[in-house]
């Protein structure tokens, strides 16, 4: 059903810097130390997985590595069937949830033109859920502890796991907390020995804890600016399925007044009020609403099965439901329906040939050997498989506090080493971005950035990608292109004399 969305969607800025990362893993090169980013490691390793997979295979190493987000996708849709099956223990209830989490467009159609980071952390999250209920509890903490290796604050999975694990009664309390620990310990140690045996293990360090404790800057955002952000970020993008979402998630608090109680309920109802005060505090963009989506959709799922079980022809009002679900996540697949969202979800409506085809220009335009860089849009590194020449594709959120505490000489003398490296151009802005390299800096470091900008480079468009370019580039290149229209003027005027 997902691959109805297409593997050429545009290469977001997000989805290069995932890419970048894989790209680099597949070179031996660690997350963190080849691209810096403040989420897990995960992602970047799942990405290096398909891109080494593209190498023994001879594939584009982009389609490799949607291929194998886009798996996990479908296989989150499977773990929803499940879970919703197991929670209110029926298939009917599995098969509504199911349904309707295809219908979430905003997860489906980053799932196939990724890769986002957030979409295996669907499929983790669920699977820790899952195995709680079915008190499964060393895969409960194993998947959930995966889970935080993708983002960080999915650490609540492993917490509401052992949670459940020691309250258990007292015959079942020690195993099941002793199995929870050991899961939960067994990725995140196996993620330990990774990088220490690259000799990153202080790299994981502080790009996985120390950077999000010192150097992250969101802004002073309110809770009522925090909540508009995510309306706007959840009423357009999930349109279709405003309705279901909305009646899913009243179902799942209403879960907390059912009597009699009953365990299979305790995994869903313990684990969902962290998600639901992280994103009181932080909520940016549609994928921040990704870890809502499991209990969204079985919560719907038990709301249809309630409404089925009232009936005297359940069968039939089952087949009728599901196949207005499957309408539904069919018909998110026309331009028609989803042409606002996608807008919403990516900024643009350029795709990746295009892109591919932009890359090309630069390389066509400036030589095969062009030095190039990126400040804030890995796109172009991606496409023309070009390393950045240190790791810090973009510059925003707080990247340049890590830069000016990290580098010797601090932000200044992280330019004086790019000015070293000499990049004959920088990419620095595509379409689809919303933010330009010098946002989010203090006005010290954009006028540091500004002056050391323009006595060398100028900016200049080339197909969706804006680059600073040498302005001895941009001269030469005027020059000859002035040489050649002289020669053609000569040449026309010698064969009129004729």
């Amino acid at each position: 059903m997902y691959g109805l969305y297409g593997f050429d969607g545009v290469l977001l800025r997000d989805y290069s810097i995932y890419l970048y990362s894989g790209q680099r893993v597949a070179e031996g090169v660690p997350p963190y130390v080849g691209v810096f980013d403040h989420k897990g490691p995960l992602s970047p390793l799942i990405a290096g997985f398909g891109v080494t997979m593209s190498g023994l295979l001879n594939v584009d190493d982009v389609y490799a590595v949607r291929v194998v987000f886009y798996a996990t996708a479908c296989l989150a849709v499977v773990a929803v069937y499940l879970l919703g099956k197991d929670v209110f223990r029926s298939r009917e209830a599995g098969l509504f949830a199911a349904l309707t989490f295809l219908g979430f467009y905003a997860y489906a159609q980053p799932a196939t033109s990724g890769p986002e980071p957030k979409t295996p952390m669907v499929l983790l999250e669920t699977l820790s859920i899952l195995f709680a209920v079915q008190k499964r509890w060393f895969w409960s903490g194993f998947f959930g502890s995966l889970a935080l290796l993708v983002w960080q604050p999915m650490a609540t999975f492993v917490l509401a796991t052992f949670l459940l694990a020691i309250t258990r009664p007292r015959e079942e309390r020690y195993g099941a907390a002793l199995r929870t620990v050991a899961g939960a310990a067994t990725p995140f140690l196996a993620t330990v020995a990774y990088f220490y045996y690259h000799g990153a293990l202080w790299d994981f360090f502080d790009g996985f804890v120390v950077f999000n404790v010192l150097y992250i800057e969101r802004g002073s955002i309110s809770m009522i600016s925090t909540l508009g952000t995510a309306a706007s970020n959840i009423v357009l993008p999930y349109s279709t399925m405003l309705v279901p979402i909305l009646i899913g998630l009243v179902m799942i608090v209403r879960l907390y007044f059912r009597r009699p109680f009953e365990y299979r309920f305790l995994p869903i109802l313990v684990s969902f009020p962290a998600p639901v005060l992280w994103s009181l505090r932080d909520f940016q963009l549609a994928d921040d609403f990704y870890v809502f989506l499991p209990y969204a959709a079985i919560g719907f799922g038990g709301f249809l099965l309630a409404a089925i079980r009232r009936t005297d022809t359940p069968r039939i009002l089952t087949a009728v439901l599901g196949a207005i679900l499957l309408t539904i996540a069919l018909t998110n697949t026309w331009d028609e329906v989803s042409s606002a969202a996608a807008r919403k979800l990516t900024g643009t409506t350029i795709d990746l040939p295009a892109q591919r085809e932009g890359a090309q220009q630069i390389q066509e335009r400036f030589g095969e050997d062009v030095r190039l860089a990126s400040v804030n849009s890995p796109q172009v590194m991606v496409l023309l498989h070009r390393t950045n020449p240190n790791p810090y594709l973009w510059i925003t959120a707080g990247v340049d506090n890590r830069i000016d505490a990290r580098t010797p000489g601090g932000f200044e003398g992280w330019l004086e080493d790019l000015g070293e490296y000499d990049p004959d151009a920088i990419s620095f802005f595509g379409e689809g971005q919303s933010l330009l390299p010098s946002a989010h800096l203090t006005a010290e470091r954009r006028q540091e950035f500004d002056r050391w900008l323009n006595p060398r480079y100028s900016a200049e468009k080339v197909g969706p990608f804006w680059l600073f370019v040498k302005k001895e580039l941009l001269l030469e290149e005027a020059q000859r292109k002035a040489g050649t229209d002289s020669e053609s003027f000569e040449t026309s005027g010698t064969l009129e004399g004729q």
